[in-house]
């Protein structure tokens, strides 16, 4: 049976321009994790706003897979976006030391280290007037799951930052033409296992992602994760049997992990 009322299609242009007449931002930056939805909402972002939009932001979580970094720098130079890189550092090998992997149930205080605090960080270096409001486009869609429908808010504020999803009503068949119209290159880890890549914290991983990323990145693994799990005597992705703590706003790959 149908909805009585069923929701109104949003529309992604209003979606960011009411959002801007409303908050008022000193700066508006669009999310970059070099995934295909990100690479729509940076094209699409540059074409809607042009020079309102202040730069892409990419977090350098230390963990991504190789490429995904240079693409993301390959991408945004040949648009003309400026690029703000926010870096991790060691963070991950701290906690993974310390904690060893993490599970779903820690997946939280992943996401804060290795992510929210460098938007933190973001919004410190660009916030100039205590009224300041730093304003942070995201790729998060309300198709990507049923967990998300009716849940995920296009513009929602917290604090001096303003999180706003513009093409939160986009089908995946939207994002597709999208793409395909505007001739959108794919990074080689996108097309390859159709995730960004940026961040392999392991604590949403799915039965069969460790062996997938041995064997296809062994480099990669011998030098970024082989050498933890020797030292913690954990392994990568293994914490599955956990009850899982919700994803931040900058995971949409790992909401997709517990949307079921």
């Amino acid at each position: 049976m149908s909805e009585p009322f069923p929701q109104m299609k949003l529309d992604a242009e209003r979606v960011l321009i009411d959002a801007i007449v409303e908050h008022e931002p000193s700066h508006v930056f669009a999310l970059f994790s070099g995934g295909n939805d990100s690479t729509v909402l940076v094209s699409w972002a540059k074409r809607t706003i042009g020079h309102k939009l202040d730069a892409a932001v990419f977090v350098d979580t230390g963990t991504a897979l190789p490429g995904v970094r240079e693409f993301v720098e390959a991408f945004c130079d040949n648009r003309g976006v400026p690029l703000l890189v926010y870096e991790a550092g060691d963070e991950y090998d701290r906690m993974v030391l310390e904690h060893g992997f993490p599970g779903p149930a820690s997946h939280r205080f992943a996401y804060v280290r290795l992510k929210e605090r460098q938007i933190d960080a973001l919004v410190r270096d660009h916030k100039t007037h205590p009224r300041d409001r730093i304003m942070l486009l995201t790729g998060v869609r309300r198709a990507e799951s049923t967990r998300r429908m009716g849940t995920t808010a296009p513009v929602k504020r917290d604090g001096s930052q303003v999180w706003v999803a513009p093409l939160i009503d986009w089908t995946n068949d939207d994002m597709r033409s999208y793409r395909e119209r505007h001739d959108l290159e794919q990074s080689d880890v996108a097309a390859l296992i159709h995730m960004s890549g940026e961040c392999n914290c392991g604590a949403f991983a799915a039965p069969g992602e460790r062996e997938e990323k041995r064997s296809i990145w062994p480099v990669w693994w011998a030098e970024r994760i082989a050498p933890l799990e020797e030292a913690t005597g954990t392994k990568w992705g293994e914490r599955r049997d956990e009850v899982p703590a919700k994803a931040g706003p900058m995971c949409g790959d790992c909401q997709l992990r517990i949307a079921a």
